[in-house]
């Protein structure tokens, strides 16, 4: 009966945390804070919902396995040489000066010395798991202050095996602290070798093959492998899963799939760290937490100006300016989840009693419940305290900033799709010289186009990471050719959250698709089977010598209303309409012999003739907008108009009549 628990548990669980998480995006709260609570509300000082909190543990053991994992993947090798000085200075900085403050602040109220220093390991850990998760959730990962976070937190990841060897000593139950210590650093470079030569020279390869098959269970299943082989090999050696963890999503990296692969692994990353959440927030006894509030937003309120303050000051040694050293301060003030692995050793070697211990988990909890907030908020709180009087040198910093992440390509656009439509797209949009980049899940297709030095990504365009390492956010066009309907779909959504400007243009096979594709945000849908008929009729009136300008106009006409008049429509009054859009911006060029040089819009009568408006007149570098109807038209102006098709055509044909007709 014990899986009936589980499943139970699991009910509970997934049923509560969607009530609470709902209300806190009503609000506009972090999840994480609504896992938290989940935990403290279900857990045994709460409502005692959960029975089994050792499932629940493993449960979120494997949730902070795929959270390191993934971080590892979004962050290369290649990424962690470019801030190395961060992660060494940085983070060796940033641990020994905040034990040292503690252990001094301790020491002064009689708090014997080992003790002192064990709450300073517990104080110095700040929480990878809530950073990072809400530094990707705001796309602030790259930016400096998230390169600082990530630096410091990958240096406290790899500091925990050695505090965890220390603290047996601190208690007085170990004398070979040195022999243990260097084992440990060998078996360290081990994994780091064993892991580097993974990423060098096996897993592309593996990768590659795996890929080929076009199999995405496959594909999956053996990044999975991957990640828990790797972590499991640490755990083999002595050290942490998360370590291990972290290092499989690095060698993952290196490879082009990286960003597929982490579009794989979101949903289950989510799922499972949620469950981390969960099982802290069940740690927590009320009772004590409700009858010590005083001093736990005490303390907690300390504990945020120290950590923040040194992380502060650590930054600024690093040569960056206030705001982004005081933002870095706020963003790492609080305790981390490694240190209730710590605690708990403690625990087992008499270090903390039970009344710290509830303490440490009070504050604790509390600190990483006002992480998001201060995040979202730290830009404000930082811009506000630098009205503050001071240096200048601490103002600036004394050293030059390095460079953001910039992009190879913008102002571009995504094709998605068919191999024959996307291969004709590519050739159309390379003769008029506008940039693009293919996403593509046919593996060899992806590196034959790599080769011959054509921007493509290896990935299903569903995924967020593989949009984003599209530049998605700065393309302007989305060209779809996918034969699933709900594969446009989804790509759709997941274009428009992150771009909600950019013009995405559907190849679909059914007229069907026409309202839902536009309802979910398509800016034109194009149905293979009314251009077909369209291309029928265009041949059948050439046929009976209809003058092509005849011809283009009748055609653009059909397309400008949706297609309306070759649809059948359903007379029943309450039969809801499709919405298509009636009217798009154009560009023109006065070209040399055209009829329109030397003549005003008045003059061309354009607004009576062709229902066009004109929006704006651009004279060499100079842009005239809402034009007025006075001004001459010249050879190499360009003209932008708003209109439909039937509107455009006119337009074209008017404006391309050359003067001595």
């Amino acid at each position: 009966m014990h899986e009936i628990e589980i499943i139970k548990d699991l009910v509970i669980i997934f049923g509560l945390a969607s009530v609470v998480i709902f209300l806190f995006n009503k609000f506009k709260l972090p999840s994480v804070i609504g896992f938290l609570i989940t935990g403290i509300i279900a857990g045994p000082y709460g409502l005692g919902l959960i029975t089994d909190k050792e499932s629940t543990d493993i449960l979120a053991e494997i949730g902070v396995i795929l959270l390191l994992f993934t971080i590892g993947i979004e962050f290369s090798f290649s990424k962690l040489i470019r801030i190395k000085s961060i992660v060494l200075i940085g983070g060796t900085l940033q641990i020994f000066i905040t034990i040292f403050s503690v252990f001094g602040l301790l020491s002064i109220i009689g708090v014997s010395y080992n003790i002192a220093v064990f709450i300073g390991f517990l104080v110095a850990l700040s929480s990878t798991a809530i950073i990072l998760k809400v530094l990707q959730e705001k796309d602030q990962i790259n930016t400096h202050h998230g390169k600082i976070s990530l630096g410091i937190l990958i240096f406290q990841d790899l500091i925990i095996v050695p505090m965890m060897l220390f603290v047996p000593l601190l208690s007085g139950k170990s004398d070979n602290i040195t022999s243990e210590l260097i084992v440990m650093i060998i078996k360290s470079l081990v994994l780091v070798g064993i892991t580097f030569a993974f990423a060098r020279w096996l897993v592309p390869y593996l990768l590659h093959q795996i890929a080929l098959s076009k199999s995405q269970e496959l594909f999956l299943i053996t990044i999975i492998v991957i990640g828990f082989s790797i972590a499991n090999l640490s755990a083999m050696l002595g050290l942490s899963l998360a370590l291990g963890a972290f290092l499989a999503g690095l060698a993952i990296s290196e490879s082009e799939y990286s960003h597929h692969a982490f579009g794989n692994l979101v949903p289950f990353r989510d799922i499972f760290s949620g469950f981390f959440f969960v099982s802290i927030g069940m740690l927590l006894n009320l009772n004590f937490f409700i009858s010590n509030i005083l001093i736990i937003l005490i303390v907690t309120f300390i504990l945020i100006i120290v950590k923040s303050t040194i992380v502060g000051f650590v930054s600024f040694v690093l040569g960056y300016p206030f705001k982004i050293a005081l933002r870095s301060g706020f963003i790492l003030a609080q305790i981390g989840e490694f240190s209730f692995i710590l605690v708990q050793i403690g625990q087992q070697n008499k270090l903390i009693d039970g009344f710290y211990y509830q303490l440490f988990l009070a504050v604790a909890i509390l600190s990483m419940s006002v992480t998001p907030i201060f995040i979202i908020f730290s830009e404000k709180i930082t811009n506000l305290l630098a009205k503050i009087p001071m240096p200048k040198v601490v103002r600036k910093g004394f050293k030059k900033l390095p460079e953001s992440h910039t992009y190879n390509f913008t102002n571009h656009t995504i094709l998605v799709g068919n191999k024959i439509q996307v291969d004709g797209l590519m050739k159309s949009l390379k003769l008029v010289n506008i940039s693009f980049v293919i996403i593509d899940l046919d593996a060899d297709r992806v590196r034959e186009l790599q080769t011959l030095g054509i921007n493509a990504i290896y990935g299903h365009a569903q995924y967020e990471s593989v949009l984003e390492h599209a530049n998605i956010k700065n393309a302007r066009n989305m060209l779809l050719s996918v034969n699933e309907t709900y594969g446009n779909a989804s790509i759709i959504g997941v274009a428009k959250s992150l771009n909600p400007n950019i013009n995405i243009i559907v190849r679909t096979k059914f007229i069907e698709d026409l309202e839902y594709l536009y309802q979910i945000g398509a800016n034109y849908v194009i149905p293979i089977e009314f251009e077909t008929s369209l291309e029928m009729l265009s041949r059948t009136l050439s046929y009976y010598l209809v003058p092509h300008e005849e011809i283009e106009k009748t055609i653009a006409q059909f397309r400008s209303d949706g297609y309306k008049t070759l649809r059948i429509e359903d007379d029943k009054p309450n039969k809801k309409k499709v919405y298509i859009p009636n009217f798009e911006i154009s560009t023109f060029i006065v070209h040399k012999n055209s009829i329109a040089i030397n003549k005003s819009i008045k003059e061309l009568d354009l607004q009576n003739k062709t229902g066009i408006t004109v929006l704006a007149i651009k004279k060499q570098e100079i842009i005239i907008p809402n034009p007025d109807s006075e001004i001459i038209l010249e050879f190499g102006d360009t003209i932008y108009t708003l209109g439909n098709f039937y509107n455009t055509s006119c337009f074209n044909d008017i404006l391309n009549q050359d003067y001595d007709k």
